[in-house]
């Protein structure tokens, strides 16, 4: 009997599902079936490429199980006994009391990038973090210590590490690196991350274009570059999640140069996010596809709404006057993004509509002229759903 080709690598590689917290679910019974199976099966499994990362901080090693999102195969005693790694990662702070004990987890090689992805966000949103680590990379072949590592294989395990930038020091060991893949990783550490002023400004340009994209009826491509925009700024969208990372980055101070030139960065981002939202669910509205429109409208109000009153939960269809108080009270307040904000909650409402949710396409096109008052397609539009719905409600009644 012979084991069909991709049967152990199935078996041993995680699923993917973006929607949901990373994991592995190996099932390693398959070792037990018979010796043949065995022995083609370990082979499989000594294809994979593994990592360990070590750190004196087991906070460090709860921060990438909890936030990172990255897969880990295994911690604890198991993970420090484990030796048939590619790559060794060890980080620690020098001139920092230790605990006298070390913390291991062991990731794949596929999820190396999350894991660096990560780690240059903490720095982002923690200024100065990196200056106080030190970190060192080993290189080996876990199954002939003597075995140059090749060079794609090289690029693959160091490279990702050119977004960890500032260290109070770095070094890479073993393995006979070559020096042309050293050099190329020590040239991308050396070069300094863009500006906040320079990050909006390349989402500004990624927005616009995804606008033109909208415009021309090419949708895929204005997700997509919507998508991107998003990504220069620092928030990741995988499937039906969109991350946030690296706040603390854009509140440091005011912004001197480009467009947003006298904002404050944190409000700059702010409105950026909304119009891209806005943006978006215009495009899916075009597109016809309802349920996306809705779902990113919804997600985005329902996560304001938390923001101005934490009591509130994710229905938008309760009584307008008292639970939606936090639209008039938001918008009283100079709430920064406004005018998008009454795009995407309009946006919504056609999403509704369209939907067959009348209630809530009633409460989010009242609350959407809160924001936009003077928008005469949204005041015409909420007077002919209220005296649809036999109120004798008056469109200036929430200005």
């Amino acid at each position: 009997m012979e084991l069909p080709p991709h049967e152990p690598l199935t078996t041993l590689r995680p699923p993917a599902d973006d929607d949901k917290p990373a994991s592995y679910h190996f099932d390693l019974a398959i070792l037990r079936t018979n010796k043949q199976i065995y022995h083609e099966s370990k082979k499989a499994f000594q294809d994979n490429v593994f990592i360990k990362i070590t750190t004196p901080w087991t906070e460090s090693i709860e921060h990438i199980t909890s936030e990172g999102r990255v897969p880990i195969i295994n911690s604890g005693p198991t993970a420090e006994a484990f030796r048939l790694f590619h790559l060794w990662i060890w980080i620690d702070a020098p001139g920092v009391p230790s605990r006298g004990a070390n913390y291991s987890i062991i990731v794949c090689l596929d999820d190396l990038l999350a894991f660096t992805r990560m780690w240059r966000f903490s720095n982002l949103n923690h200024q100065g973090l990196n200056s106080h680590l030190r970190l060192k990379l080993i290189l080996q072949d876990p199954h002939d210590p003597c075995r140059k590592i090749p060079k794609a294989l090289q690029v693959r395990l160091l490279q990702p590490f050119g977004l960890i930038k500032d260290l109070h020091s770095f070094s890479v060991h073993g393995a006979k690196v070559l020096s042309s893949v050293e050099e190329s990783l020590k040239k991308e550490q050396a070069t300094p991350e863009p500006s906040p002023e320079e990050c909006l400004e390349t989402a500004t340009a990624l927005k616009d274009a995804g606008n033109k994209s909208l415009q021309a009826q090419d949708y895929a491509t204005a997700i997509q570059l919507y998508t991107e925009a998003f990504a220069a700024i620092h928030i990741t969208v995988s499937g039906h999640k969109r991350y946030i990372h690296a706040e603390g980055y854009y509140n440091l101070r005011e912004l001197t140069t480009g467009s947003y030139k006298g904002q404050t960065g944190h409000f700059a981002r702010i409105i950026l996010r909304a119009k891209l939202v806005a943006n978006l669910i215009q495009t899916y509205l075009k597109m016809e596809e309802w349920e996306e429109a809705h779902f990113w409208g919804k997600r985005s109000i329902v996560l304001f709404r938390a923001s101005c009153d934490p009591h509130q939960g994710n229905d938008l269809e309760g009584d307008f006057e008292e639970d939606w108080a936090w639209v008039q009270l938001s918008a009283a307040m100079g709430f920064p993004a406004r005018n998008a904000m009454g795009k995407i909650l309009y946006r919504t409402a056609l999403a509704s509509r369209a939907l067959g949710y009348k209630k809530e396409e009633r409460n989010l096109i009242r609350a959407a002229q809160v924001y936009s008052p003077y928008d005469e397609i949204i005041r015409a539009d909420l007077r002919r759903t209220m005296e649809h719905a036999g109120s004798d409600y008056e469109a200036t009644a929430t200005i």
